[in-house]
């Protein structure tokens, strides 16, 4: 049966890093984040805009997959014009597999994380029937990751925000059994392991080796040093300016391991940690 292969999560944990890695196992398509799911639960149409504009520059976003073979006018607007639906989007990665030939196809949306058990549920008899599904969750430290994020979306306001209720793409646990109830073929790569340079697990998950590991601005953690790779700018940037990250203080440090203190230990309860980097998290 064909594999699909999609990224459960979580964003600012390293996905444009694991994607170069694995750009020879899984092709996925014209987008590396096509966030089609999240528009078909959410009804979301919005997403038409970032469609058209990904048209007008089809390989800027996506270098490394510019051989997506050839299509016709009418197989690209099935899936760019048509209404959001579950058999478009199985449509459009058989098409993907058949036009590249690659050993796999994938989903690489972070936003896959969040959605919800009742959406899982109403996609996951079709998806499983057309596809071998394979689910890779990346997560990286919780306080670290949760850190990053707050200088996103909470530019000057960081530590106010570090300080607030966490979001819901904090509690992997629960983001992981959530998929695993519905896909049961689920994988954890945890970020401090994988570009450290331990890739058997996944390797094997995958079925196929990994040749090259590319390098990722959150390993080793850098903190205020974070390095600016080019090609990772969703990395170190957002909104189109880059981040001036803060060190974590010994302080910040000490208030994150206490809040996130029952999301380590449901964590542990899964088998979810570094097995490699033990003082990572």
């Amino acid at each position: 049966m064909d594999n699909l292969v999609i990224l459960a999560g979580t964003e600012h944990s390293g996905t444009a890093s694991l994607w170069y890695s694995l750009k020879k196992i899984i092709h996925t398509g014209h987008f590396r984040q096509n966030k089609y799911l999240q528009a078909l639960e959410k009804r979301d149409n919005t997403i038409r805009s970032i469609f058209n504009l990904k048209r007008k520059m089809p390989y800027q976003p996506n270098r490394h997959n510019a051989n997506v073979g050839i299509w016709s006018k009418e197989e690209y607007d099935d899936f760019y014009d048509n209404e959001f639906c579950i058999e478009e989007y199985i449509t459009y990665y058989k098409r993907v597999l058949e036009k590249t030939g690659s050993p796999m196809v994938g989903d690489f949306s972070d936003y896959n994380a969040e959605l919800t058990e009742d959406f899982l549920c109403d996609i996951a008899d079709k998806l499983n029937s057309a596809f071998n599904v394979k689910i890779i969750m990346l997560l990286r430290d919780p306080i670290r990751r949760w850190w990053h994020q707050s200088h996103c979306v909470a530019r000057r306001h960081e530590i106010e925000h570090f300080k607030t209720d966490l979001s819901d793409n904090c509690f992997y646990a629960e983001i992981y059994r959530k998929w695993r109830t519905f896909f049961p073929n689920i994988h954890v790569v945890i970020t401090e392991d994988f570009f450290a340079g331990h890739t058997k697990e996944l390797s094997d998950f995958l079925g196929f080796p990994i040749d090259n590991v590319h390098r990722c601005a959150f390993v080793p953690e850098a903190g205020s040093n974070i390095p600016h790779y080019p090609e990772l700018r969703c990395q170190w940037r957002c909104n189109a300016r880059p981040l001036v990250i803060k060190d974590l203080t010994p302080d910040l440090l000490e208030y994150g391991r206490e809040a996130f203190e029952w999301i380590y230990e449901d964590c542990h309860a899964e088998g979810i940690y570094p097995k490699y980097s033990l003082n990572a998290w």
